[in-house]
């Protein structure tokens, strides 16, 4: 039991790398928790993240993709099904909406003004923007997965040159 118990420990450890890493892997900003707090922004650049985030639906964008990326996990890890309360009380203590506004506002007022913020949450009002953020989602998803599908297709390709490099390397370590 206790060798089970290290091991759930040991997939928790994963699970939160991974889902800290899944969204922050685009390196738009070379922004990081401890630089936000030290950013001071105007408080009409403030108001207008806010707006944005309203229109975006940020706070809910945030829950669901925190538990879209817990179900994937427990997809792939069965033996962390019966600890997903825990999971999910951990995820949810943590990026508390209150708790993570004001870093995003900062986030978002560093690499927009508040005008460009405010020109964003009219478009994104719009009949077009509200359509767009329901389809370049799925369009961004069937871009992947046409990219998988070509790589998949010539995955022998690539295995033959990874084969080719490890008998290059190999022989320059023989000499």
């Amino acid at each position: 039991m206790l060798k089970r118990g290290m091991k759930i420990v040991a997939l928790s450890t994963l699970l939160v790398a991974t889902s800290a890493t899944m969204y922050a892997g685009d390196n738009t900003t070379k922004k990081t928790p401890k630089t936000l707090n030290n950013i001071k922004i105007s408080p009409e650049a403030e108001k207008a993240a806010y707006h944005l985030f309203e229109v975006l639906k940020i706070k809910e964008g945030i829950r669901n993709a925190l538990d879209k990326s817990l179900e994937y996990q427990l997809k792939r890890i069965p033996a962390m099904v019966p600890y997903k309360d825990i999971y999910q009380k951990y995820f949810h203590k943590y990026t508390k909406w209150d708790d993570m506004k004001k870093d995003l506002a900062r986030l978002y007022a560093t690499n927009f003004t508040a005008k460009e913020l405010d020109e964003l949450a009219k478009f994104y009002s719009t009949k077009l923007g509200k359509k767009s953020l329901v389809i370049l989602p799925r369009l961004t998803a069937v871009t992947m997965k046409l990219a998988q599908h070509r790589i998949a297709a010539h995955a022998n390709e690539l295995k033959k040159a990874v084969a080719q490099r490890a008998k290059e390397l190999q022989k320059d370590e023989n000499k």
